[in-house]
């Protein structure tokens, strides 16, 4: 399938690539793991016509392995292609793309919300439902209300938990609360565990989500919790950081890890944005050409949400 390629969205991960903090892609390569657009040519028997609006799932696992028959692309260990990490993404005009990585947007949805919510909702949704288990009236703390942070506040909300939301941007934390955060904290007016605990009257919180991960939110996150508490690690930055190994033990704290997103994930989160109950917020929308200025602002730490790149 090509897609002629309408919106792609930029994440930390972008930055991350660009510079070989976290992981070194082979060069050349076109980042760019957020991308919707409409069909220009399709293949036979594709199931796609000329004009369909689509959002391209970004895993290709190898089809053989446990993980990939369990739908579970993204725990491929031997992935066919990983776009915009290992493969070129949609920071261009056209993007080559397998018919079954293809999911179908509404025509109530904007490209420019279907790239982003292609990482950041597709990551909440597995976060929230499958690595943290969320159940209804549970407190979720969210590490970093950036584009991932928000889509995890919006879905914590919908499966009916109390969500609070940790992030130094005020205006990050006042979209936070839009999409229905109960309590925002600023991490720099204090100690943002102690302040956890007080607005959870001593107990501690259910789940933490660290999207942030940078050396001190990890060793937060575990300290947030009550017992039996639940944190999942999404961000990274590259930083080390270290873990008090007791409070783990004494609360008998579960630590996961939570990667990208399956095609199935992909699939529920575009019914969800069609439906209105996950909104992808785009703070701000940039011709390729400047490709290199918003990606020095998302660098600078200052972006509400998600910023676009529109070929």
């Amino acid at each position: 399938m090509l897609v002629r390629v309408r919106a792609a969205g930029l994440c930390h991960t972008d930055l991350h690539l660009a510079d070989g903090s976290a992981v070194t892609p082979p060069l050349p390569i076109v980042l760019g793991h957020e991308i919707a657009g409409e069909v220009a040519e399709a293949g036979d028997g594709a199931g796609f016509a000329p004009g369909d609006r689509v959002l391209a799932y970004y895993y290709e696992g190898c089809g053989r392995c446990t993980w990939c028959r369990d739908g579970s692309e993204n725990l491929c260990p031997d992935p066919a292609a990983k776009v915009g990490f290992d493969s070129d993404g949609g920071l261009c005009e056209y993007h080559l793309a397998d018919a079954r990585s293809l999911v179908p947007i509404a025509d109530t949805v904007s490209f420019a919300e279907a790239a982003v919510l292609g990482c950041s909702g597709t990551t909440a949704v597995r976060v929230v439902r499958s690595v943290a288990r969320t159940a209804p009236d549970e407190t979720v703390v969210v590490i970093g209300a950036g584009g991932v942070g928000l889509a995890v506040v919006q879905e914590a909300v919908t499966e009916g938990a109390r969500v609070i939301a940790v992030d130094p941007h005020a205006p990050s934390r006042e979209q936070a609360r839009r999409y229905g955060a109960h309590g925002v904290i600023d991490p720099l007016q204090g100690d943002p565990v102690a302040a956890v605990h007080a607005a959870t009257a001593g107990e501690g919180c259910h789940v933490v989500v660290d999207t942030v991960g940078n050396t001190h939110t990890p060793g937060q996150a575990v300290r947030m919790t009550g017992t039996r508490g639940r944190v999942v690690l999404v961000g990274c930055t590259g930083e080390r950081s270290a873990l008090d190994v007791l409070d783990v033990v004494v609360r008998e704290t579960e630590i996961r890890g939570s990667v990208g997103a399956t095609l199935a994930d992909a699939h529920t989160v575009m019914e969800m944005a069609a439906a209105g109950l996950l909104r992808g917020h785009v703070e701000a929308e940039y011709p390729l050409e400047r490709v290199n200025e918003a990606l020095t602002r998302l660098a600078a730490g200052n972006v509400t949400g998600r910023l676009v790149i529109t070929p």
